[in-house]
């Protein structure tokens, strides 16, 4: 039963409140001045406050500027009850941190509607607090490589289409390829919105609800964040507001995976340092294991830990690549996954918008990208059976059962 407190030097008021409240059952509290009010607020810890405004001690917004300075009563719902109906008393109530403003003499209805409104969002607030507090932030896989043609996008895509296919939880592709970026063509999605959008806020405005308004959604459940259409305005996004962005999304997502452009500049550096893997992608060709050679000297030089990079070894070119013990010994690090020579397949793929891991998961090649977006998932989720198993999921784990017998 939530417990309501009312500060107002009238008696007259107290009973007229405690009748429209009848019908609802609150807990009723009373104090007939502004320092009673805030002594019974900390020894009733009320679930909201209802204040007059003219008291004979103090007026109603000294009280409730008081009670928000009280970490115990900053989010307190306060309803601001008084005979003053003027624009700038309405201003004031807000400015010293109410959440409604009633004007008296009030219609009981009202104001049981008023009160419960208040009530309703601020148990919607615990939960939504409660549930962010208790959320595993997202597990965040950054695609990279410094040179192009290694099949970073088609990898970034494929992973993101495969854990949302995988555990149906929440899964979200990030284009951080800003200039020419191409997640949202190889996934047959209409540009509508685009990190663009969000360009004219500061960090401190950014909120989800903003970065939801930009989201597109991919029938397999993927959520993504496309790159601008064009590179002017590429230029208009700062790194701050990239920077919040991850921050927000990492709280309401279970999987992330980002496709980094071919540089380390700072959003890069960023990303891959709060990434949880990084797949280096590679060609095996020389100009490739240079540039893989490289990235990997920048990442040590970023003291990132061996266990969090995973070299992807994607066979471009059918044949007189150099062998893959070769290009180990070269790196000093073991191929995590080779994808095979399948060139029609990755561009009938972009070109129809099909990532290959749906529209072909039948064939070897979609196969091989299911089980690698398994083997990236959460151990939790590896460990564990769905309760309701997908087509993804029952096939990943019919090829695990062939290959133990």
């Amino acid at each position: 039963m939530p417990r309501i407190l009312v500060i107002d030097d009238e008696p007259l008021y107290h009973k007229m409140i405690a009748h429209a409240l009848e019908a609802a059952k609150y807990r009723l509290d009373f104090a007939s001045t502004g320092a009673e009010g805030l002594q019974k607020a900390k020894t009733t810890q009320p679930d909201l406050i209802i204040t007059d405004v003219v008291m004979p001690d103090m007026d109603g917004y000294e009280v409730t500027r008081l009670l928000r300075r009280e970490p115990q009563f900053a989010h307190i719902p306060i309803l601001v009850l008084t005979a003053q109906s003027g624009l700038q008393n309405k201003l004031k109530s807000f400015e010293a941190g109410a959440d409604d403003h009633l004007t008296k003499p009030f219609e009981p209805v009202e104001l049981a509607a008023r009160l419960a409104a208040l009530l309703r969002r601020t148990e919607i607030s615990q939960k939504r607090a409660i549930s962010e507090a208790a959320h595993e932030d997202a597990r965040l896989i950054a695609v990279h490589a410094i040179r192009g043609g290694t099949g970073c996008s088609s990898l970034a895509v494929n992973l993101g289409v495969g854990l949302a296919s995988l555990w149906q939880t929440p899964t979200i592709l990030l284009d951080m390829t800003m200039i020419a970026g191409q997640v949202a063509l190889m996934l047959n999605a209409t540009l509508k919105r685009t990190w663009a959008d969000i360009a004219k806020y500061s960090p401190a405005e950014l909120d989800m609800g903003m970065l939801e308004s930009i989201l597109g959604k991919h029938e397999s459940g993927v959520h993504f964040i496309a790159a601008p259409t064009y590179p002017t305005e590429a230029e208009t996004i700062s790194d701050d507001i990239l920077d919040a962005s991850l921050q927000l999304l990492r709280k309401s997502y279970d999987y992330m995976v980002a496709d980094l452009p071919h540089n380390f500049d700072s959003i890069v550096i960023h990303t891959l340092d709060k990434a949880d893997l990084i797949l280096l992608t590679t060609a095996p060709d020389v100009a490739s294991i240079r540039a893989a050679a490289l990235a990997l000297d920048t990442y040590g030089k970023l003291n990132y830990p061996p266990e969090k990079i995973k070299l992807v070894l994607n066979a471009t070119f059918p044949k007189h690549g150099l062998p893959k013990d070769k290009i180990e010994s070269a790196l000093g690090i073991p191929v995590m996954v080779t994808i095979p020579f399948t060139p029609d397949r990755f561009v009938e793929a972009i070109n129809f918008g099909q990532p290959l891991i749906s529209a072909k998961p039948d064939e070897p090649i979609g196969g091989l990208l299911e089980d690698l977006a398994f083997f990236l998932s959460r151990e939790t989720h590896k460990k564990s059976r769905p309760e309701n198993p997908t087509d993804t999921w029952k096939r990943v784990y019919k090829r695990y059962s062939e290959r133990k017998k």
